[in-house]
């Protein structure tokens, strides 16, 4: 049976971009489809106000990060709430990284703000482990880059992986929703790249750890694999 998933890209397309640049979609969409057979993905912009007219008819809905921050004020920003409660009201299965991680724990009742950013590839720890975590493991590395984190957790998440500086890393609720803060999806040169684009809000001493974390890799292919087991629920 073909399973059709929405992916919600939530990342403004910066000026700067050259034509054979990944949006985040795409990057996802090539990260699960390498994992997961029978299924069809569909694209909506959401920052341009492109919306699925009802989430729910999916399989499942996929949230991208992005260089907006959740507490801005845009439309289409509330308009990604509503459709995340209601994509949680019938149980749809949704998947949501760094902004969307942020954005799901926002829409139902969690809250979020600036923080020191997190950058390179640091180990998260897993603290309640799930069937789909498949090569299991409580340990993992991977890449990350965000200015803002969940401080408040709904009451409704699970908590399920953590690291010092950013204690909110994974949540769950029931076998229907997941959320990481970091990101599967990105490659090491991505990571450079964006290192690049954000030196003039950061210290060089933070760039070059960041680098060099970087360079130690990161583990978003066994990450993919719990995502894709999570999919196919």
């Amino acid at each position: 049976m073909n399973k059709r998933i929405a992916i919600y890209l939530t990342n403004p397309w910066p000026e700067n971009a050259r034509p054979d640049d990944q949006h985040y979609g795409e990057m996802f969409e090539d990260m699960l489809g390498a994992k997961m057979s029978n299924v069809t993905f569909v694209h909506f912009d959401n920052v341009a106000g492109d919306f699925a007219d009802d989430p729910t008819e999916f399989d499942a809905v996929v949230i991208t990060g992005s260089s907006a921050f959740v507490t801005d004020t845009d439309p289409w920003i509330e308009t990604l709430f509503a459709q995340i409660r209601m994509i949680d009201a019938a149980k749809t299965t949704l998947f949501a990284v760094c902004f969307g991680h942020q954005a799901v724990a926002a829409a139902l009742g969690g809250k979020v703000e600036h923080r020191d950013i997190v950058l390179g590839s640091p180990e998260i720890t897993v603290t309640e482990a799930k069937d789909w975590m498949r090569p299991a493991t409580d340990k993992m590395r991977l890449f990350a880059g965000n200015f803002q984190q969940v401080v408040e957790v709904p009451e409704s998440l699970e908590v399920i992986a953590s690291h010092p500086a950013c204690p909110v890393v994974m949540t769950a609720k029931g076998s229907h929703l997941l959320t990481v803060q970091f990101h599967p999806e990105f490659s090491a040169s991505y990571m450079h790249g964006y290192v690049d684009l954000i030196s003039d809000h950061i210290t060089a001493e933070c760039a070059l750890a960041g680098r060099q974390e970087i360079d130690q890799g990161a583990d978003g292919a066994v990450f993919a694999d719990w995502v894709a087991a999570f999919l196919d629920q």
